[in-house]
C-alpha cells in the first residue's frame, strides 16, 4: 500500500512535467498532490515509523515533485489574471466544502454591512447629500445676523423692505429670491382643503434652477402689489395626482383663501420648493391679498432669502460683501435690538449647511460611529472564525507549502476566500439595507434646523443610490483586509514537518489562541460601549416620557384653522373664533373647546417682551410666551387654577384687560408674594403694547410644557382672552368624551358652518403631538438600540464559537479528567473560567470606552447622570448572563460524551 502511494506520487510528478512541457497548467493538480501526500503521511504514522525516519521519507518522496513544481511556476511567468481566476476557483471550492462556516460568516458580515450602509444613507441624506436642486453647491441661504454685546450670534430671516435693498445692492450673486411658507385654503371643490404653498419673488425659479414643465413663471411686475397679476404655479405632483394631469389646466382658475387666481404654469417633476412640501407658488405681490395684509410693509423678519453665487465668486467673498451690506441695510431700516450695543450685519451659509442644525448633525454622527463599531464587531467575529478555520486547515496549508507553494501565494488564496465572503456579504448587506431604508425615516423634529421655522426642507429621505452602493463596495473591500489579512498571515507561519504529522483530530490541542481570545474580548468591549450608550439614551428617554407636562393629553383633539388674515384681520378675528367654538361645542361628544396660537409641546408659541407697571425702566425686558385663549381653555386642557380665577366669558372687548399667568411667571417676577392685582404690558406687541393698555393679573395656573420637556422647564406664560385680542390663525383644542378621532368629520362640518371656506389643518390628537415631540429621542434610541442588540448577539456568538472550539480541542483532556474522577461540575467550572476571563477582559476594555462615550453624550441626556450606576450595572449583568448561556451549550455537549470512547478514539 505504501509503495503504491509513493508510485502514484511519482506519476503525479511526471504529469506535472508533461504539463509544463506542453505549456499548459491544470489548476486541480495541487489538490491531487495534497491528497497523495496526506494519505502517505497517515500511512507512515500507522506503520509506526519513528518521527525522524518519517520526516526523511516525506522529504524524499516529495522532493522531486517540489522541484518540478517550482520549475513549472517559473516557466509560466507572471500572469495575474490567471492567478486570480485560479485563486477564486479554489476559494469557491473551499467554501463549498464548509457550508456551515460560509453561511455564518456571510450572515455575520452582511448584518454589519447592512447596518453601516443603512445609517450611512441616513447620515448622507441628512448631512452630505446635496439638496435636489440644480447646482445646489452654489445656493446660499442669506441671514440677518444679530450679535449681542454679551456674545453669541443670532441668525434671522428678512423683512421684505430690507430684502429688497439686499436684492438691489448685492453683486456676488446671479440673483436673490425670497420664499415663505404658507398654508392656504383651496376652495371650489366639494370641500375646502388645505394647500401648502410658497410665496416667492419673481427670480425664485431661476435661482432654484427649476425650469417649469408647462406654462410660464413670474415676472418682475409680480413683485409689486400694484401690478401683480392674480396668478399661481402649481406643483407637478398636485397636477398629476389631484387634477389627473388635466391638459386644459393652464388658464383655468382656482380659489385660494377666497381669491381667484389663474394657473399659468406647472413646476418640473420632483420639484417641491425650498421647503420640500410646496404644492403651489404665488408671486410675492399677491401676499397682501392672500396671506398677510402687511406682508410687504412690516419690518418683521419672516422671509427666507436664497441666492445663487455668480460663477467665479467664492463663498468667502460673498460673505464678506454681505457683512458690509447687512450693516448698511440696518442703518437705513433698523432691526429691533434688544440692547443699544447689539450689532447687526448679514451672512451666508450653504443650503446644505442650513437645513440641519448642529445637534442633529452630532446625533447622526454618533449613530454613524455606532454603526462603525458594529461593523468592526462583525469583522472581528468573522476574523475569529477564520482563525479557527485556519487551525483546522493547518495540515492542508502545510502540505501546500511542502510541495513548493509560495507563502505569498497561500496568503493570496486565503485572502481570496475572504474576498468571496466579503463580496457575498456586501451584496446581501446592501439588499438588507435597501429593505430597511424603505421603512426608516428621520423624524421631522430630528432633521429641521431650530432657527428655520420649517422654511427649509430637510430632504433627509434615505435612498439606495450610487453613493450608498459605492460606500458598500468600499466597506466590502476594506472588510477583506480587516477580516482576512491577519488569519491568512498567521496560517502560513507554520512548521511544515510538524504540521504534516498532525492528524485532523489533534489540531491545535494544547495551544493557546491568544489572538482569538483578544478578538473576542475586543468584541465584548465594543458591545459594552454600544450597550451603555443605548442604556443611557433609553434612561434619558424614559425620564422625558415620565416628566409631568402639566395637562391631561388624553381624549384631546387639536387642529389649525387658517382663514385669510386679509378677510379676518385682528378686529374681526374674535367674532370668527366665537362662531367656530360655538359650532364645535354643539357637536355630540365634545366636552369643552378652546383656542390658542399653539399646542403644548409644540415649540411654536408666540413671545413678547414683558413690562411690569412700575418697572418700565428695567433694562433688557425678559421674553415670555403669549397666549390668546378661550374662557374654557384651562378646563379643556385640564390645567388646575392655583390662585385667583380663570378667564371668564365676560372678559371681552370693552371690558378691563385681564391676564392669567403660570406658576413659573409668578415665581420669577413676584417671588414670595402674590401676583394677583399686578399689572403688565408687552413691549412692542400688537395688543397690550403700552402702559395705558396694561392688563391686570387675575389668576395663576399650574405650569404647562409649551415646548418639549427636554428643552428646559416651562417658561413664563401669559394668557389673555381672545375676545380682547386675537389673530385669525388659531389652534383649536377639543376635549372629547370618547375617541377624539371619531369626532373629526362632525367637527369639520361644524367649522364649515362657522365659515364655509374654512378647512381643518394639521389634525392630530395630543397623544400624537406628544409622540412627535419625543420622536427625536425615540428615533435615536431605537436605532442605537437595534445596533447595540445586534452587537451583543454577534459578540455572544463569537464567545460561543471560541468556546466550542476550545471544548472540541480539549475533548481528550476533558475525557481524562472525567476518567480520573473529576466531577462534571468541576469540568464545567473550569470551562466557564475561560469564558469569565474573556468576559472580564472585554468588560474592562468596554467600561473604559463607555466612560469616554458617556462624556461625549452628556448633551443628549435629560436628567440622567453620565455615570448612571443602574445603566452600567445592568449592562455588565446582561453581558455576563449572555456569556454564561453561550458557554453552557458547548460544555454540556462535551460532558455527554463517554470518557472511555474519547480516550479509545485518541
Amino acid at each position: 500500500m505504501l509503495a503504491e502511494l509513493e508510485r502514484r506520487l511519482r506519476v503525479a510528478g511526471l504529469r506535472l512535467r508533461s504539463i509544463w512541457r506542453g505549456k499548459r497548467y491544470d489548476g486541480e493538480l495541487d489538490d491531487e498532490l495534497h491528497e497523495h501526500i496526506e494519505r502517505l503521511t497517515e500511512q507512515y504514522r500507522e506503520r509506526g515509523i519513528p518521527s525522524a525516519e518519517a520526516r526523511r521519507r516525506a522529504r524524499a518522496a516529495m522532493g522531486g515533485v517540489t522541484r518540478q513544481r517550482e520549475e513549472m511556476r517559473d516557466a509560466r511567468g507572471f500572469r495575474p489574471l490567471a492567478d486570480l481566476g485560479r485563486d477564486l476557483r479554489y476559494a469557491f471550492r473551499s467554501l463549498r466544502r464548509t457550508p456551515g462556516f460560509t453561511t455564518v460568516a456571510i450572515g455575520t458580515l452582511s448584518v454589519g454591512i447592512a447596518a453601516a450602509a443603512t445609517i450611512f444613507s441616513l447620515v448622507d441624506a441628512a448631512l452630505f447629500r446635496p439638496p435636489p436642486f440644480s447646482g445646489a453647491d452654489r445656493l446660499m441661504i442669506l441671514n440677518v445676523t444679530q450679535q449681542p454685546a454679551t456674545g453669541g450670534l443670532w441668525r434671522m430671516r428678512w423683512s421684505w423692505p430690507r430684502l429688497r435693498l439686499l436684492m438691489e445692492e448685492a453683486k456676488s450673486f446671479q440673483a436673490i429670491a425670497s420664499s415663505s411658507n404658507v398654508v392656504v385654503t383651496l376652495t371650489g371643490g366639494d370641500e375646502p382643503e388645505p394647500l401648502d404653498l410658497e410665496i416667492v419673488s419673481s427670480r425664485y425659479f431661476d435661482v432654484m434652477g427649476a425650469p417649469l414643465a408647462r406654462g410660464r413663471g413670474f415676472s418682475r411686475t409680480d413683485d409689486d402689489p400694484s401690478s401683480a397679476a392674480p396668478i399661481v404655479v402649481l406643483g407637478h405632483r398636485y397636477w398629476r395626482d389631484r387634477l389627473e394631469s388635466r391638459a386644459d389646466l393652464i388658464g383655468s382658475t382656482v380659489q385660494l383663501n377666497g381669491i381667484a387666481v389663474v394657473v399659468v404654469g406647472v413646476a418640473a417633476p420632483g420639484f417641491a420648493g425650498l421647503s420640500g412640501q410646496a404644492h403651489a407658488w404665488l408671486p410675492v405681490g399677491l401676499a397682501p391679498l392672500v396671506s398677510y395684509a402687511d406682508y410687504l410693509d412690516t419690518n418683521q423678519n419672516f422671509i427666507t432669502a436664497i441666492g445663487r453665487l455668480r460663477p467665479g465668486v467664492r463663498y468667502a467673498e460673498a460673505d464678506a460683501e454681505l457683512a458690509v451690506l447687512g450693516r448698511r441695510i440696518h442703518e437705513r431700516i433698523p432691526s429691533e435690538a434688544d440692547s443699544p450695543d447689539d450689532r447687526f450685519a448679514a451672512s451666508a451659509m450653504s443650503l446644505n449647511q442650513a437645513r440641519v442644525d448642529g445637534d442633529t448633525a452630532r446625533a447622526l454622527l454618533l449613530l454613524a460611529g455606532a454603526a462603525g463599531v458594529l461593523l468592526l464587531i462583525a469583522c472581528a467575529n468573522v476574523a475569529s472564525l477564520l482563525l479557527g478555520r485556519a487551525a483546522t486547515r493547518r495540515r492542508e496549508i502545510g502540505i501546500r507549502l511542502a510541495i513548493g507553494a509560495d507563502r505569498r501565494r497561500v496568503v493570496r488564496q486565503l485572502l481570496a476566500e475572504s474576498g468571496v465572503l466579503a463580496v457575498a456579504a456586501g451584496g446581501l448587506g446592501l439588499g438588507l439595507a435597501a429593505g430597511a431604508m424603505s421603512v426608516l425615516r428621520i423624524p421631522a423634529t430630528a432633521a429641521s434646523w431650530s432657527n428655520s421655522f420649517g422654511a427649509i426642507g430637510e430632504f433627509a429621505t434615505p435612498a439606495l443610490d450610487w453613493r450608498v452602493v459605492l460606500f458598500g463596495i468600499i466597506v466590502s473591500a476594506t472588510t477583506v483586509f480587516l477580516v482576512g489579512l491577519v488569519p491568512a498571515y498567521r496560517a502560513t507561519r507554520t512548521d511544515v514537518v510538524t504540521d504534516l504529522t498532525l492528524t485532523p483530530r489533534t489540531g491545535f490541542a494544547g495551544r493557546r489562541l491568544g489572538l482569538r481570545e483578544a478578538m473576542v474580548a475586543l468584541q465584548l468591549g465594543m458591545a459594552i460601549v454600544l450597550l451603555v450608550g443605548c442604556g443611557l439614551l433609553l434612561a434619558s428617554y424614559a425620564r422625558v416620557r415620565d416628566t409631568p407636562v402639566g395637562f391631561d393629553p388624553a381624549r384631546l383633539l387639536t387642529f389649525m384653522i387658517r382663514p385669510s388674515e386679509v378677510q379676518y384681520p385682528p378686529e374681526a378675528a374674535g367674532a370668527l373664533i366665537d362662531r367656530v367654538l360655538e359650532e364645535v361645542g354643539r357637536v355630540p361628544g365634545v366636552e369643552a373647546a378652546s383656542v390658542d396660537g399653539c399646542a403644548p409641546l409644540a415649540s411654536q408659541c408666540a413671545s413678547a417682551l414683558l413690562r411690569i407697571v412700575g418697572q418700565e425702566n428695567a433694562a433688557n425686558p425678559p421674553g415670555v410666551f403669549r397666549h390668546y385663549v378661550g374662557p374654557d381653555h384651562f378646563r379643556t386642557l385640564g390645567i388646575p387654577v392655583e390662585e385667583g380665577r380663570a378667564l371668564l366669558p365676560t372678559d371681552r372687548a370693552g371690558t378691563p384687560p385681564v391676564v392669567v399667568i403660570n406658576r413659573a411667571a409668578a415665581d420669577r417676577f413676584w417671588p414670595g408674594r402674590s401676583p394677583i392685582g399686578q399689572r403688565v404690558w408687552f413691549d412692542g406687541a400688537a395688543s397690550y403694547g403700552r402702559p395705558e393698555l396694561s392688563a391686570e393679573v387675575v389668576g395663576v395656573v399650574a405650569d404647562v410644557a409649551y415646548r418639549p420637556v427636554d428643552q428646559g422647564p416651562p417658561p413664563p406664560s401669559f394668557f389673555t382672552p381672545y375676545s380682547q385680542f386675537t389673530y385669525a390663525h388659531r389652534m383649536v383644542l377639543v376635549r372629547a368624551a370618547g375617541d377624539p378621532r371619531a369626532l373629526v368629520p362632525a367637527i369639520g362640518q361644524a367649522v364649515r358652518r362657522a365659515d364655509p371656506s374654512l378647512a381643518l389643518f394639521d389634525v392630530r390628537t395630543m397623544d400624537e403631538r406628544a409622540r412627535s415631540a419625543w420622536s427625536k429621542r425615540s428615533f435615536q434610541t431605537m436605532v442605537l438600540g437595534a445596533v447595540a442588540s445586534i452587537a451583543l448577539l454577534l459578540s455572544v456568538a463569537g464567545v460561543y464559537a471560541v468556546t466550542t472550539y476550545f471544548v472540541a480541542s480539549r475533548r481528550r483532556e476533558i475525557g481524562m479528567h472525567l476518567a480520573l474522577g473529576a466531577s462534571r461540575a468541576q469540568v464545567t467550572r473550569a470551562s466557564l473560567g475561560q469564558t469569565i476571563r474573556l468576559g472580564v477582559a472585554g468588560i474592562g476594555l468596554g467600561l473604559i470606552g463607555a466612560v469616554i462615550v458617556a462624556q461625549l453624550m452628556r448633551a443628549w441626556l435629560y436628567q440622567t447622570p453620565v455615570f448612571d450606576p443602574l445603566v452600567f450595572g445592568a449592562v455588565v449583568l446582561v453581558l455576563l448572563i449572555a456569556l454564561v448561556v453561550a458557554t453552557l451549550g458547548p460544555v454540556r455537549r462535551a460532558l455527554r460524551v463517554d470518557p472511555m470512547e474519547v480516550l479509545r478514539c485518541d
